[in-house]
């Protein structure tokens, strides 16, 4: 009987406890469904939260461009859920670094809702 109680706590692969704070990372295939666009940032809803002032490197698909960007979490929400599924959350992130294409297609699609707002009113 002895025997067998020690077999249970044995583990298959060694573990090491680690002392202090250590950088990791979380790569999510999710796409997050962008609310509102800006040329410092971006309002994002998700499944799930992000921790606020945590700093992310994602992968940025905007109309005509693709390209990695630096974010911050400035903002977390979280949705009420009106048709009883999960719990959704919007997200405020900042832009730390962006390419200049990038900020210049941002430049772009803002200014084409601009005009198309505009040309709805008249």
């Amino acid at each position: 009987m002895k025997g067998t109680a020690h077999q249970d706590h044995r583990r298959a692969h060694l573990r090491f406890e680690v002392m202090g704070a250590m950088p990791g990372a979380v790569v999510s295939p999710q796409t997050l469904q962008v609310v509102n666009l800006a040329a410092n940032g971006a309002l994002v809803e998700a499944d799930w939260p992000l921790s606020e002032n945590s700093e992310h490197q994602m992968q940025l698909v905007l109309e005509r461009h693709v390209s990695e960007a630096t974010v911050k979490i400035r903002r977390v929400v979280e949705l009420r859920p009106v048709d009883g599924n999960g719990c959704r959350y919007r997200i405020g992130l900042e832009f730390l670094s962006l390419v200049p294409e990038a900020e210049e297609e941002i430049r772009r699609i803002i200014l084409a809702r601009l005009g198309s707002d505009m040309g709805a009113e008249t």
